[in-house]
């Protein structure tokens, strides 16, 4: 396979290219930030399934009428622990954004906060919205459902999203332990970054063909391998359940761009409300991470790594500079021009 070819772009003209952009189809600066950093945020932690290289889908649908440029939400739902909004088609990086806001803000109060978001859109990374939880000191979890990239176990007709989860837990001394993860071997989206560079074959384990066989050319892709077989349908099952069925919320095919969309759940957990301080629940999670990294060593590991470990080591080296593919880099300028926005990214 092709090498990667990729370059450093700085943070901070990077946001305000993707800002420029948004307020030029309608988006309000206050929320084009927002959308822009949640953006951003997975390139700088190495997830570029997730960041810059998907800024076009999202344009693209708000200029199709598809995503509301502007925020906004109808309360189906509201009581002190819960609550369920019907997002009107906005943007779910802001969506996601307020939504666990407002769960972390119940759980100060009643130790648990519960938000669900329907009618939504994709949401990019579920890391940050856990994160956001983390970084406020309580447990955060996160997670959508998903327009079909899989087939139930043992069909062949792809019937189910990949469904993201990610959870995240704040420690003292730790970087705070984050799981973000599709219900698939890999997302869509590393296979788009792969045919987005004209590569013409994937890693072996990564796909099926339409006969379910499994394929390693990216033109015979159509639909993903779950991760651990029927256990990443079954995953991907209950998060329809949870942040679908539960909150009124579309599954499957309904999930498409153009008919009901994506939508999402959004918990936070305050520790001290279960009778343990947050200061000794972070100890204690440090305690257990040492643990695991004083565990004797295979041969040929030279560090035990922590669920998200990687991606915060990757973030601390970004925090100026985001690394970008080359071909991503030309496609934003690219929708710049046709868009008649003055707004580049540069090489």
């Amino acid at each position: 396979m092709r090498k990667e070819l990729s370059m450093k772009v700085n943070v901070k003209e990077l946001h305000n290219y993707c800002v420029s952009v948004l307020k030029f189809v309608g988006m309000p600066k206050d929320e084009a930030d927002i959308f822009a950093e949640i953006l951003i945020h997975a390139d700088q932690r190495g997830v570029k399934s997730h960041g810059v290289m998907a800024f076009m889908r999202y344009v693209g649908l708000i200029e199709k009428g598809y995503m509301a440029a502007e925020f906004s939400y109808t309360t189906v739902v509201d009581n002190p622990v819960i609550s369920v909004w019907n997002a009107n088609r906005s943007c779910a990086h802001v969506a996601g954004y307020y939504a666990m806001k407002a769960a972390i803000e119940k759980a100060k109060t009643y130790g648990i906060g519960f938000v669900g978001v329907n009618n939504s859109n994709h949401f990019g990374a579920a890391a940050y919205y856990a994160k956001q939880a983390s970084d406020a000191g309580m447990i955060g979890i996160a997670s959508s459902t998903a327009s079909p990239t899989m087939a139930p176990w043992g069909g062949k007709e792809k019937q189910i999203g990949n469904n993201p989860l990610a959870l995240s837990a704040p420690a003292a001394k730790a970087p705070a332990v984050t799981l973000d993860m599709a219900q698939s071997v890999v997302a869509y989206g590393k296979i788009s970054n792969i045919i987005t560079q004209g590569i013409p074959e994937i890693p072996e384990g990564w796909a099926y063909d339409k006969q379910g066989i499994p394929t390693e050319k990216t033109n015979e892709v159509y639909s993903l391998i779950p991760m651990g077989k029927y256990k990443g349908f079954g995953t991907s099952f209950f998060i329809d359940i949870i942040s679908g069925m539960l909150i009124g919320g579309a599954t499957g095919e309904r999930c498409g761009d153009s008919i009901d969309g994506s939508s999402h759940t959004f918990m936070a957990i305050n520790p001290p409300a279960f009778g343990t301080s947050l200061d000794d629940f972070k100890k204690q999670l440090d305690d257990r991470v040492d643990e695991f990294k004083s565990c004797p060593k295979k041969d040929g590991v030279d560090e035990i790594y922590m669920p998200g470990e990687i991606e915060e080591i990757c973030y601390g080296e970004s925090l100026t500079e985001a690394e970008i593919i080359d071909e991503v880099v030309d496609q934003q300028n690219a929708l710049a021009a046709r868009l008649g926005c003055e707004a580049r990214v540069k090489k």
